[in-house]
């Protein structure tokens, strides 16, 4: 036993690090991947106490075979690897010349792959910087392999990727360094105007997202003017075109908040006051990624400073007529709520009280009641915060006691209102099943039944011919797949016995309700045989309906391609839960069923289509 309470492993370190490695050239993954994770702990806690170890021969042996492993075919392996790869690189800085000529080609290969994303991005990440603090590479030239990667035929992913790479070197490298790569962003970005063409446009968006990225780590405040060029070029470049360049701007305007929030958020908050509606949409933007960075980084700690400053802006958007901006800010509403869950969800139920008076009786508003208007757009941007906040994993206790305020809204007869709650409702069955079990019965379940039932058609007139719509169709696709999750999730808040005709009467819906109505009998099939086999009486019409030939011939007549290909999936889906019903015992006792089920599996044109549902089992 050392001094420090770690167990001596001296003696057999060298051997069992040399062994542990070895059985990353095996096929086997799980060994592998738990050799990398002994590897990394061995390393994490002894690798600097061995004396044969400090001249980094044995660990350079060990990052050879750990750079094989890095490739994007293997996210978690690659993940892995890089994380022994940067716990060597702290303990036994002598192998930083191994690392180079064996870990860096790799890892530069995977910067710009189009699947790399968390935990393998960070870790990435982690290993460039590592790689600069311990001086394995020159900066400067590190940076130059990273500047080349960047070429035409790299996606929007890679590029945000490989700005995030230049950005966490750029952190770590020395102020004097540092200082010459924000002249040569400040130059580009000035020198740049306005470009149209495709070089143009990538090499002012990675600029950008590189300012964006170091900006979140570094405050630009501490050089001379920098702060105030950089918000310039944000603002400006709002202006521009090229919509990529408008969202690396916006981007990178909210993470340099971060790092110098009295310049940078300061200014986000100032435009969104101007009032310009062709910005906002930008503007909240950068607010959402000022907010998920705070989040990611120090949660509520960082938060409670700029709340106060966000907070009134949200509110002022709330009830904008632009969808897309009303989203922005309920997902900032929603990330808000992870962090400072008290303040923001008092707000949110004040918003519901003061909102609630919404008159919309074949479920749209009329165009002169300006009053149902409004409200109905900050109900709906409420019930969609809620939805992201659930699915971010805000505190569930904090949430249970606001949530029967926001159920309320299921209640609101506004088709988009409606539809929000519904999926408010599903996100917390799918993420926080028990958020909600309390209220399944007396608050959401009988408006599921009302709203799975429910149609709103109306006639639009297209010139030379008309085009019934129904408004309710989104909400009875949001009912289905709350039961459906239900059945997983929530099994004991349905009543089966109650649900059989709303089943049966989506069976003989339109043909996006039918194909939920199909899954839901295949799992019920599993879950519920003896409930399907009493309603099966209820059910014949619907299939009947389905499978006759007038049905398939306007289905599949004068379609090609994809239309083709939806309406033989829209078969095939209803012959698998046929064929599932038919399996239960004692359905066929029922003669509607069984002579239905016969004669579908003697039709010719279904034979095709039975045998590769059979092939799938």
């Amino acid at each position: 036993m050392t001094d420090n309470g770690k167990i001596d492993l001296s003696p057999i370190l060298g051997e069992s690090i040399s062994v542990m490695a070895s059985f990353l050239k095996h096929q086997n993954r799980s060994l592998k991947q738990h050799s990398l994770e002994s590897l990394n702990t061995v390393i994490t806690n002894h690798g600097s106490s061995g004396p044969s170890l400090a001249d980094g021969t044995l660990f350079s042996t060990v990052l050879e075979e750990l750079a094989v492993l890095i490739v994007d075919s293997d996210l978690h392996l690659s993940h892995l690897s890089m994380r022994v790869c940067i716990s060597t690189l702290r303990v036994c800085p002598a192998c930083g010349p191994a690392a180079k000529t064996h870990v860096l080609p790799p890892s530069l290969v995977l910067s710009t792959s189009s699947v790399l994303q968390e935990p393998g991005l960070e870790s990435l990440l982690a290993l460039l910087e590592q790689m600069v603090i311990s001086s394995a590479i020159d900066f400067k030239e590190l940076l130059g392999m990273l500047r080349e990667k960047s070429d035409s035929t790299l996606g929007k992913h890679a590029v945000g990727n490989l700005a995030k790479c230049i950005g966490v070197i750029t952190a770590a490298t020395t102020p004097e360094n540092r200082q010459e790569v924000v002249t040569n962003l400040l130059s580009t970005l000035e020198g740049a105007g306005a470009p149209t063409d495709p070089d143009g446009v990538r090499q002012m968006v990675l600029s950008l997202l590189v300012s964006g990225d170091l900006g979140r780590v570094f405050d630009y405040n501490t050089l001379d003017d920098v702060a105030a060029r950089m918000q310039a070029i944000y603002l400006s470049s709002f202006n521009l075109e090229a919509e990529e360049i408008k969202h690396a701007a916006s981007y990178a305007l909210g993470r340099a908040s971060i790092g110098s929030p009295a310049v940078f958020l300061q200014a986000i908050v100032s435009a969104l006051d101007s009032g310009d509606a062709k910005k906002q949409y930008l503007l909240l933007s950068s607010l959402r990624e000022f907010i998920r960075c705070h989040q990611k980084m120090d949660g509520q700690t960082g938060m409670a400073d700029s709340i106060p400053v966000i907070l009134p802006q949200l509110l002022d958007h709330c009830s904008d007529a632009d969808e897309g901006a009303r989203s922005m800010v309920a997902e900032c509403m929603g990330s808000l709520t992870c962090v400072q869950p008290t303040v923001i969800l008092a707000k949110l139920q004040e918003l519901v009280s003061q909102h609630s008076t919404i008159k919309a009786p074949d479920g749209h508003v009329a165009d002169s009641d300006e009053e149902s208007k409004k409200n109905s757009l900050v109900c709906w941007t409420v019930a969609t915060s809620i939805k992201h906040a659930v699915a971010s994993k805000a505190p569930v206790s904090d949430l249970a006691m606001a949530m029967p305020d926001f159920l309320r809204l299921l209640q609101v007869e506004e088709v988009s209102v409606r539809n929000a709650s519904l999926l408010m409702v599903y996100s917390a069955v799918h993420h926080m099943p028990q958020l909600v079990a309390s209220f399944m019965k007396e608050l959401i379940m009988p408006s599921l039944y009302e709203v799975a039932k429910l149609k709103l058609q109306r006639v639009v007139d297209l010139g030379p011919f008309k085009h019934t719509v129904d408004d309710a169709l989104p909400l009875r696709k949001s009912a289905m797949s709350i039961f459906a999750t239900c059945q997983e999730k929530l099994p004991g808040s349905l009543d089966i016995a109650a649900f059989m005709p709303v089943l049966a009467g989506a069976l003989d819906d339109l043909e996006d309700v039918q194909l939920q109505a199909h899954q839901i009998v295949v799992s019920m099939s599993v879950r519920h045989p003896t409930y399907l086999v009493a309603a099966v009486d209820d059910f014949v019409p619907a299939f009947t309906n389905m499978f006759m030939d007038k049905t398939i011939k306007r289905k599949t007549a004068n379609k090609t391609g994809t239309e083709l290909e939806r309406a033989k999936e829209w078969i095939k889906s209803g012959l698998r839960a046929l064929l599932a019903m038919s399996k239960l015992e004692g359905v066929m006792n029922n003669r509607r069923f069984a002579r239905l089920v016969e004669r579908v599996q003697g039709d010719q044109k279904f034979r095709p289509m039975l045998d590769a549902i059979d092939e799938e089992r």
